[in-house]
Order: structure tokens, then C-alpha cells, then sequence
């Protein structure tokens, strides 16, 4: 599921006694990660092409379409409503870039705004699952409580990127919630697709219920190309 930066602010959660740090016991939840949610077929995923749809606090719906190079940090997607195109937006590995409505393009390749972008792709692709593409240091935090359930956390700051967190469900080792500056999003509805799993239902938002959007996943093809020109800025 894409973690779209929006908004601002984040929800307060309880800590509850620290947990081991050693490097050991964070790769240890990693290798119980990967097995709840697929194993070995993630060795088998070439790309990913996501559909589906974005609510927002307005009632509007948005059909979203969403693609990502899972053997580099390379990520595009596309917003529709009503049938007409009303953002793009991508992360070609070296600058990020959007188009509105009226179609003008917009990129940057600010040291900060780069850093966010390579955030955002890594986590799209679920990028813990493939250390050899995507070096990234990996810590077990103290653990981290809301609403009387007690999380695993691991606080995970890929190359040249910004740090963000993975709260998991102690039983399941299914990732519950994503916190990522001053963003989260809880993540429920796991499915299956081509032999692995990813939620299927998101809600977004910073505290401000005005800021809440839920993200909806209907599928997820692993084997399509992904190619080069879908990353690319359009002419």
C-alpha cells in the first residue's frame, strides 16, 4: 500500500518498558515479518502495480493507480476522478515530479525533499524484505502502545533517507502501523496476492480528523513489467 505524504501533526501513543536493541533481534522479527506474510515468494516479485481508491474526509473518492520498481526506488502514481486524470505524481531515482489537472509538470531534487521521496519508495516496496537491494539500518526500539495493544517497533532509515517506524502485531508479525514524521497509517485488511500479503485498507491521518483518508487496495499484480517510462516526468 503507497504511504502518501499529506498532512501534518501526529496521533500521542503510550511506551511501554524498552525492548532488546541488539541487531540480532530486529533481523530475528524481520525473518518472522517475511514468513507471516509470504517467505519465499518475495524473491519471486518483480514490480508491483496496485488499484485502488482513495476516500477523503469530504466524502470525494478517488480511483488511484500505483506502480513501483521493486529492484529500485523508482515509483509512480496516478489519481482519476470521474474518469479525468487529476494528479501524477513519480520518483524516477533521482528527482520526484507531479502533474495537476492541467497537465504542467512540476519536479524537484532538493537534498530534503529527496530524502522523503526515497522514504516514501522504500517503504512502497516494502523494501525490509530485500536488504541486499535496499541498505537501510534496522534498530528494535521499546515497544509502543495504543488503545491497550502493545506493539513491536522497529525504526528503520534507509540510505541517504529519512528514518521512519513499523509498529507489528506481536502475534501475527503483520506491520499494524507506519509512522513516518509527523504522519502515520494504521494498516489493516491483509490479503494475498500472487503468494504474498499486503493490507488491503489504510487510514492516513496526523490527529486531525479533517486530515483522515483511507486507502482501499481491490489488487496487486506482481509480474507486470515495470517499465522505465511509467517513472518518467511526462513530456
Amino acid at each position: 500500500m503507497r504511504f502518501l505524504v499529506i498532512a501534518i501533526g501526529l496521533l500521542a501513543a503510550a511506551t511501554t518498558a524498552p525492548a532488546q536493541s541488539e541487531e540480532g533481534s530486529a533481523q530475528a522479527l524481520l525473518a518472522q515479518m517475511k514468513a507471516a506474510c509470504g517467505g519465499s515468494a518475495w524473491d519471486r516479485v518483480q514490480s508491483w502495480h496496485e488499484t485502488g481508491s482513495v476516500e477523503f474526509p469530504n466524502g470525494q473518492t478517488a480511483e488511484n493507480e500505483v506502480w513501483h520498481d521493486m529492484h529500485s526506488l523508482r515509483s509512480a502514481m496516478i489519481g482519476r476522478m470521474g474518469g479525468k486524470v487529476v494528479r501524477r505524481a513519480g520518483f524516477d531515482g533521482a528527482s520526484y515530479w507531479q502533474a495537476g489537472p492541467d497537465g504542467q509538470v512540476r519536479t524537484g531534487n532538493d537534498p530534503a525533499g529527496l530524502r522523503t521521496q526515497r522514504r516514501d519508495a522504500y517503504l512502497s516496496s516494502f523494501g525490509w524484505f530485500f536488504p541486499d537491494r535496499f541498505p537501510a539500518t534496522v534498530e528494535l526500539i521499546e515497544n509502543k502502545a495504543i488503545e491497550g495493544e502493545t506493539f513491536q517497533v522497529l525504526r528503520i532509515t534507509p540510505q541517504d533517507s529519512d528514518s521512519f517506524e513499523l509498529w507489528v502485531d506481536r502475534g501475527t508479525h503483520l506491520v499494524r502501523r507506519i509512522v513516518a514524521g509527523k504522519e502515520f497509517a494504521d494498516l489493516t485488511e491483509y490479503k494475498t496476492f500472487d503468494g504474498v500479503c499486503t493490507a488491503t485498507r489504510g487510514m492516513q491521518g496526523d490527529g486531525n480528523p479533517q486530515h483522515e483518508i483511507t486507502l482501499l487496495v481491490r489488487n496487486v499484480d506482481t509480474t507486470a513489467p515495470a517499465h522505465a517510462s511509467i517513472f518518467a516526468a511526462p513530456q
